[in-house]
């Protein structure tokens, strides 16, 4: 393997790894200051590893071409999936400009957002997930996507006990309004 099929597929590797502990974290409760910090740092990290990969795979694989990331992707969709479809790349442009919206977002924001916010971030990871779910599961093969499966099981999971301790939680703080 050399240097560039090595920083391709570890820069995913570690931005994926940090993806999914960013989000599990993230989903598990109520943070502080200090931790909401950490949070942060490590959501970038995870996107500036995964910008990384896209640099790699651009200047060693596709030299810097739309057309060859086109080409390639067609290809690859043809392999997994028995048709050609190199299109998906522009989904692929479309994860990174919500992660790094996503990214600024966790930055920009302090404190509590509004409900229409909180339903824009919850979509755009939502989109983020399914991408990841594609790349590790429908489009890998072997131990990568045995770990995306349970990684994914996993956040949605966490995801769904989230949601229900925040309806719950809905759910008393109305029942003491309508009784108080």
């Amino acid at each position: 393997m050399n240097i560039g099929d090595l920083l391709i597929a570890w820069s995913i590797r570690l931005a994926l790894l940090l993806f999914f502990v960013a989000l599990a974290l993230q989903l598990n409760g109520r943070v502080g200051p200090r931790v909401g910090f950490g949070l942060k740092v490590l959501w970038t990290a995870s996107f500036l590893f995964g910008l990384l990969h896209v640099v790699a795979a651009f200047h060693f694989v596709h030299h810097w071409s739309h057309n060859e990331a086109f080409v390639a992707t067609a290809k690859e969709t043809r392999q997994m999936l028995g048709f050609p479809y190199g299109a998906g790349v522009y989904f692929n442009y479309l994860f990174f400009g919500v992660w790094g919206f996503d990214v600024y977002w966790s930055w920009r924001t302090r404190g509590n957002v509004s409900g229409w916010q909180q339903w824009l971030v919850f979509g755009g990871r939502c989109y983020l997930l399914f991408i990841v779910f594609n790349g590790l599961v429908v489009f890998k093969s072997g131990w990568l996507r045995i770990l995306g499966s349970v990684a994914t099981i996993a956040i949605v999971g966490i995801a769904w006990r989230y949601i229900s301790r925040r309806n719950l939680e809905t759910y008393r703080d109305d029942k003491r309004e309508s009784s108080g």
